[in-house]
């Protein structure tokens, strides 16, 4: 095997963890949305606005 061909490998399986990454963090974030969606409604309910829970 080549430095040539051992690089190529080694960006490869970086390529394929930075991907695992990114699904990871994006399967998280809408998870995260979805219980932010939830305490939004659960405020609303109780005549709170979330930007005045928050103190914006």
């Amino acid at each position: 095997m080549t430095d040539l061909e051992l690089d190529y490998q080694i960006a490869e399986a970086a390529l394929e963890e930075a991907d695992e990454a990114i699904t990871k963090l994006r399967e998280d974030y809408h998870a995260l949305q979805d219980h932010a969606d939830e305490l939004k409604a659960i405020l609303r309910n109780h005549g709170i606005e979330y930007p005045d829970f928050c103190g914006w």
